[in-house]
C-alpha cells in the first residue's frame, strides 16, 4: 500500500532522475587560445595552478602557442647541456618551466594546460590517469582528422638526450611513421595538480579544426563541459608579477634560482 505524501515532504527522485544526477557533468573552465612568448606562457600556468584553491577556481584547460617559438626546460635541467646551448645558439629565447621534464622546442605545435584539484569537478584522481586522459584526449582527436596516433605502452622509459622528443614515458603520443610527438610534464603543491605538455603538428592539418576536436575530445573523455572563460584580474596580476620577478630573469631560467617574488609562496 502507497504511503500519503506529508504536507511540506520533499518529493522522491524517480530513477531517470537520480540516474540524471549521477551522470551530470562537471563543468570546466576553457581559456581562449592566445599566443604569447615564453615567459607570458609559463607565468600564466603557474598563476592559475598557484590561485587555483585558495581561490576556490573550477579545474582549468588552455590551449595556447608560442610566439616567437621557444626553448623550454625542465626545472632541473642543467643549460650547460651542448645539445641546449646549440639551441640557443640560432637565437631561440630560453625559458624554464615550473615542472619537470625534459627540453622542448615549440615550433610548429600546440601547447595546453590542465590544472585543477585531484578527484575534484571530474579531475583526475592522480598524476598518473591525468597524464592518461589529456593525452588520450589529444590522440582521440588526431585520430578523428586521419591520423594513426597511439599512445606508448613501454613498460620501462627511454632517455637518448637532453630533448623530450627523444625520449619517451608510457602514455606519451605516438604518430606513426614518425615517432614521439607529444608528452608533458608536471607539478604538485598539495592536492592540485600543474600539468602541461605540447603535441607537434602533422603536415597539413587544419589548425582551428584540430584545437576544436582537442576541446571535444577532452569533453568526452573527462565527462565534463568546458566553459569558455577569460583568466580572472587575480590571475593576469600574478601573471604580470610572475614574468617580471621570475621568468625573464637570467638567474631563474639559466640558473633555476627564484628568490624574488614577495607576497606568495616561493617556487
Amino acid at each position: 500500500m502507497l504511503r500519503k505524501r506529508r504536507e511540506n515532504e520533499p518529493y522522491a527522485l524517480t530513477f531517470s532522475q537520480l540516474n540524471e544526477v549521477k551522470t551530470a557533468r562537471k563543468e570546466w573552465r576553457l581559456i581562449p587560445f592566445g599566443a604569447y612568448g615564453p615567459s607570458l606562457n609559463m607565468a600564466i600556468d603557474e598563476a592559475i595552478f598557484r590561485l587555483m584553491a585558495e581561490n576556490n577556481i573550477p579545474p582549468t584547460l588552455r590551449l595556447y602557442t608560442w610566439n616567437p617559438p621557444a626553448l623550454s626546460i625542465g626545472y632541473f635541467q642543467d643549460t650547460e647541456s651542448a645539445l641546449i646551448k646549440e639551441y640557443l645558439k640560432r637565437g631561440y629565447p630560453l625559458v624554464r618551466r615550473p615542472t619537470g621534464g625534459l627540453a622542448v622546442l615549440h615550433q610548429d605545435e600546440i601547447s595546453y594546460s590542465m590544472i585543477g584539484v585531484f578527484a575534484g569537478d571530474g579531475f583526475p584522481a592522480n598524476r598518473q590517469e591525468a597524464y592518461r586522459k589529456a593525452h588520450e584526449s589529444i590522440r582521440k582527436a588526431l585520430n578523428d582528422l586521419g591520423f594513426e596516433v597511439n599512445l606508448y605502452q613501454g613498460k620501462k622509459p627511454g632517455y637518448k638526450d637532453d630533448f623530450c622528443s627523444s625520449s619517451c614515458v608510457v602514455y606519451d603520443i605516438i604518430l606513426r611513421s614518425k615517432g614521439k610527438i607529444g608528452g608533458s610534464a608536471q607539478r604538485t603543491s598539495r592536492e592540485v595538480l600543474l600539468q602541461h605538455g605540447c603535441f607537434s603538428l602533422p603536415e597539413e592539418v587544419d589548425r582551428d579544426y584540430l584545437r576544436e576536436k582537442v576541446v571535444e575530445n577532452f569533453e568526452k573523455i573527462f565527462q565534463i563541459k568546458l566553459k569558455r572563460q577569460e583568466l580572472t584580474d587575480a590571475e593576469l596580476s600574478l601573471s604580470e608579477k610572475l614574468v617580471k620577478e621570475k621568468y625573464e630573469r637570467w638567474e631563474w631560467n639559466y640558473k633555476g634560482k627564484f628568490t624574488f617574488l614577495r607576497g606568495i609562496n616561493r617556487g
